[in-house]
């Protein structure tokens, strides 16, 4: 038997077991390709951190330049430069003075102000005429353009409290005096007092109905044909060039059995176009 010993009586070292060659080649592979990782993770960062830095810097030099035209006046316009048309009876210069005035905006514009297209919409929307502000279109080599979408007057109210007349659109609010004409049916004796400034509802029932059967006949082409709206009961009378119709609830208000607002407009147009005959009442459903 073996005593781990050698000749001279001394103890052997125990030998160490030999790895077999592959898997060393597999250590040294998977340590080059941990590196290999390492290396294309710092490179990334690396293009990351380098790209950030020259977008900050393109977008400081972008406010500079934008700061230093401003300075010198480049690209900077008179408020009344703006390209729009005016409301009905208003000229433009007179109308981009009064929008300027109600927003408190500056006389004059900057087309590098990335906040432009919004500050001109609410300066617009302010306005008492402007139902809608469209689109804003603003460029360094063409101006600043907007597309506005009006009131349209639709009715006169008679103010009781201030006997004054007053215009309204067909949602009721109150809009600036117009000179000139009044092509529009009147609504007599109501009883509640007008909003204080344009641009607001009327606070009535009353006109808010009426308001609404004007826009109704104004769709189709009779404003200038009825000359006064008054209500009896729940019923509208609408007081025509040929005599008083029974139109019957207001738009919206009808009840079961009764016409639709399209179905009256089109019996109080047929009637109105023809010579003779007796006014409809338009709260009877025709067969």
């Amino acid at each position: 038997m073996s005593s781990g010993k050698s000749a001279s009586g001394e103890d052997k070292p125990p030998r160490r077991a030999k790895s077999p060659k592959g898997d060393d080649s597999t250590s040294v592979r998977s340590r080059r390709s941990k590196r290999t990782y390492s290396l294309a993770g710092l490179l990334v960062l690396v293009g990351v951190g380098l790209g950030g830095l020259c977008w900050l810097g393109l977008w400081g030099l972008d406010i500079r330049v934008r700061n230093d035209l401003d300075k010198a006046g480049a690209y900077q316009i008179p408020f009344n430069r703006v390209e729009v048309l005016s409301p009905r009876g208003m000229g433009r210069e007179a109308f981009l003075t009064e929008v300027r005035f109600l927003s408190g905006s500056a006389e004059t514009l900057s087309l590098l102000d990335r906040d432009l297209p919004a500050r001109l919409s609410a300066a617009f929307r302010s306005h008492p005429w402007v139902a809608e502000v469209r689109t804003v279109t603003v460029s360094p080599a063409t101006g600043a353009r907007v597309d506005l979408k009006f009131r349209d007057p639709v009715l006169r109210v008679a103010d009781a409290s201030a006997k004054v007349e007053r215009l309204v659109d067909a949602s009721g609010v109150l809009l600036p005096r117009l000179e000139g004409a009044r092509d529009w049916p009147l609504l007599d004796s109501v009883p509640e007092r007008g909003p204080e400034s344009p641009g607001k509802a009327w606070p009535s029932r009353m006109v808010a109905e009426a308001a609404r059967l004007a826009g109704l006949l104004a769709s189709g082409n009779l404003s200038g044909k009825v000359r006064a709206l008054r209500k009896k009961e729940t019923d509208w009378i609408v007081d025509t060039t040929r005599g008083e119709v029974r139109w019957g609830r207001s738009p919206g208000n009808e009840v079961a059995g009764e016409p639709s607002p399209a179905q009256k407009l089109v019996a109080l147009t047929d009637w109105l176009s023809k010579e003779g005959g007796e006014p409809p009442d338009l709260t009877i459903r025709t067969p």
